[in-house]
């Protein structure tokens, strides 16, 4: 009928959650207080170069000002978070940008790949702050509102007594010098003295402290500083590995920041019928050694950097071979060992 106007159609229920989801899914953007840049500008970590935070800092202020963060303090924490989060991406050619970086993939992906050595509880918060971070800068549905427990990273295996003197056989006789080198280095320390990847990111030669006769001692630096006596067997591949390097210089690479080290080093080896060489089984081998030789629990717990016995309960499975090599699966023998004869 003419004059009347015509009734507005009322959207549907479907069409306005729609709606709702795309603005929510649209990043926030804020003007950043002057006192949360400063903490930016000046943010430096351990273990992180000048060159590598001019990358990432941009990427620092990017998830800082599209999310809802206004403590100075809580911006300097996340700062931590979110720098380590974009090494790992350098490390994989991912540019550094929030939509890029602050999914629930990525991020799992680096505390599943990129944290193998911390603890789980360490493993768990980082997980906790980034993905909680992730919710308000990058809304979108690769970031849950709820999180999934993180599975515990289980100990890898260790290499058999015979593995181990295959190891090291290759590791004396590569086809040039710096692998020889590289190679005797990752193998005398990691099955030697229980230092994985994390542990040689920051060693240097000064950190090696020759006793001569009495042996020789690893001051391992962070996040985990002890000092470890290296295994006898293994002095002589460490000595003839770090004799013409300066007391400055790094055992492995030229930045503490550069992440794997260990790991180029065993993939450039020229290796033949050797099983894999991973420094996460060398120290696993290592603890090994240890736990078939007669060393108080507290002793090697302390030596390994470890704060609860769990590793080593989930080593005792693989421990067949080394009690047979030390003769401890003879009833004798064994007997001895628990009466404190040996």
């Amino acid at each position: 009928m003419a004059g009347k106007s015509q009734k507005k159609k009322r959207p549907s229920k479907a069409a306005v959650a729609r709606l709702r989801a795309q603005i929510e899914a649209e990043p926030k953007s804020r003007v950043l207080p002057p006192e949360l840049a400063t903490v930016i500008e000046m943010y430096a970590t351990k273990g992180v170069t000048l060159e590598t935070m001019l990358l990432v800092r941009p990427f620092l202020y990017e998830a800082v000002t599209a999310s809802t963060l206004s403590g100075a303090e809580s911006v300097r924490k996340h700062c931590n978070h979110l720098t380590q989060l974009a090494c790992f991406a350098l490390e994989r050619g991912r540019p550094l940008i929030v939509v890029e970086l602050l999914t629930t993939a990525f991020i799992d992906e680096y505390i599943r790949t990129g944290m193998t050595s911390s603890e789980d509880h360490q493993r768990a918060e980082r997980r906790r702050r980034l993905l909680a971070l992730a919710t308000n800068a990058n809304p979108g549905p690769d970031v849950p509102a709820k999180l999934t427990p993180i599975g515990h990273s289980a100990i890898k295996p260790c290499y058999s007594p015979i593995e181990l003197a295959t190891i090291v056989r290759v590791a004396h006789v590569q086809p040039s010098e710096a692998r020889q080198r590289d190679l005797a280095i990752v193998v005398a320390l990691g099955a030697g003295a229980g230092v994985d990847s994390v542990d040689l990111r920051r060693l240097r030669k000064k950190h090696i402290e020759d006793l001569g006769v009495r042996g020789i001692l690893i001051h391992v630096q962070e996040p985990r500083p002890r000092v470890v006596p290296l295994r006898a067997g293994l002095e002589t591949l460490l000595r003839e590995a770090v004799t013409d390097l300066a007391d400055e210089q790094l055992l492995l690479g030229h930045k503490e920041d550069r992440r794997n080290t260990a790991a180029r080093a065993t993939e450039r080896a020229a290796l033949y019928k050797v099983p894999h060489i991973e420094p996460a089984r060398l120290r696993a081998t290592w603890l090994a050694d240890l736990m078939t030789d007669a060393i108080p629990l507290a002793v090697i717990l302390q030596a390994a950097g470890l704060k609860s016995a769990r590793t080593l309960s989930e080593l005792q499975a693989h421990l067949g071979p080394w009690l047979t090599h030390k003769g401890l699966t003879d009833t004798v023998s064994g007997t001895d060992a628990l009466r404190g004869d040996l």
